[in-house]
């Protein structure tokens, strides 16, 4: 079960695809280069979140790295003479699509949850505003303890202990408190008089 935190980074890396693939389209020389590095990163992030998925991608940048010298991957079939940069090119648009694949179809179920969780978050921030129980805005001081102080009022509370128990249920108590956050934030751009 990944948290948001870790969710977010994985994300982030997916959303360099679209970069990637118009270096590859505008056939710029670094975007070999910039394909392997990203492949790289997004092993890294998969190593730290200890995602076994990390074998996966490392071994589609081996399949990238023997393209370099001019080794043709299964699967990727040329109309004329394969010539290096073509096989190059051709190998980078293949491995880019496999590890997109890959690791988007492994965080699905987590995206979902989290997603889940934040339509959950809302509810319970508009059950809380609805019932008085979110202060007024604060000026400063220590938002972790305000937050962490409101989620135990929230929680106390007949209306909206349910909601909280699921909350905390689909994602654990931290990441309950980033949701929370983030539902009021999202509240308080409508209703200035949310924390």
């Amino acid at each position: 079960m990944l948290h948001i935190a870790n969710l977010e980074e994985i994300q982030g890396a997916l959303l360099r695809l679209p970069q990637l693939v118009d270096l590859l389209e505008r056939r710029d020389p670094r975007s070999i280069g910039e394909v392997k590095n990203w492949l790289t990163t997004l092993e890294q992030i998969l190593v730290n979140n200890r995602l076994p998925l990390a074998g996966n991608v490392a071994g589609l940048r081996g399949i990238l790295s023997a393209s370099e010298r001019g080794v043709i991957p299964p699967g990727v079939v040329f109309h004329g003479k394969p010539t290096l940069r073509r096989i190059r090119e051709a190998t980078a648009v293949d491995v880019l699509r496999r590890a997109g694949d890959l690791v988007a179809n492994a965080v699905q179920e987590d995206s979902s949850r989290i997603a889940e969780a934040e339509r959950l978050g809302h509810q319970i921030v508009a059950v809380a505003q609805s019932n008085g129980l979110l202060p007024a805005q604060s000026s400063g001081g220590d938002r972790y303890k305000v937050l962490k102080d409101l989620w135990g009022s929230l929680s106390a509370d007949p209306n909206v202990k349910a909601g909280a128990v699921r909350l905390q249920g689909l994602i654990g108590h931290n990441d309950a408190l980033v949701i929370l956050d983030r539902a009021i934030t999202a509240n308080a751009v409508t209703n200035p008089s949310a924390l």
